[in-house]
């Protein structure tokens, strides 16, 4: 992890670099770095991204979950197209209000979730979420665990989550 010292578009912001490639390699740590990015208002800038996959890069789903959290947070993403190996985001205030996100492709819901819910928690008025993609991806938690076993479990922390599955 590196700090930057000035953001692409040549503001003051300090840019937090992370190394997409560490630990499994995958987009988990691109999900955790853009949500502590929005929640801390501090930009991340993300190397190597899913290096550790077989076609690394941005897939549509992490394309997908990336921009639903820069609009989120009336945020900016730099270097968001599908394949893209690096990006920065730069977050401003996490509003909330209704928000519609379409991987376009059978890309994970819950993995739209797992970027997405975060967010919203800190946002200072309900979100509501409309996410479109698959519900059974492969590598991914089945949107039936985030219904059955982690909204429960959020519900007992206080976190309204209700989903609402229209088609499989």
């Amino acid at each position: 992890m590196a700090e930057r010292a000035a953001a692409e578009d040549g503001s003051k912001a300090r840019v937090m670099e992370i190394d997409g490639s560490m630990l499994e390699g995958g987009g988990q740590i691109l999900r955790i770095s853009a949500v502590l990015s929005c929640v801390m208002r501090q930009a991340v800038g993300v190397q190597k991204i899913r290096a550790g996959r077989s076609s690394p890069g941005l897939r549509p789903q992490h394309l997908t979950g990336l921009q639903l959290v820069a609009d989120m947070s009336r945020g900016k993403l730099t270097g968001g197209s599908v394949g893209s190996c690096e990006i920065v985001l730069q977050p401003g205030q996490i509003s909330g209000g209704d928000y519609t996100a379409d991987t376009q492709t059978a890309g994970s819901v819950a993995l739209l979730i797992q970027v997405s819910l975060p967010v919203a928690l800190f946002a200072p008025r309900p979100c509501r979420l409309r996410l479109l993609g698959g519900t059974n991806a492969s590598m991914a938690p089945p949107v039936d665990y985030i219904q059955q076993v982690f909204c429960p479990i959020a519900q007992r922390m206080g976190v309204s989550c209700d989903i609402n599955v229209v088609r499989r």
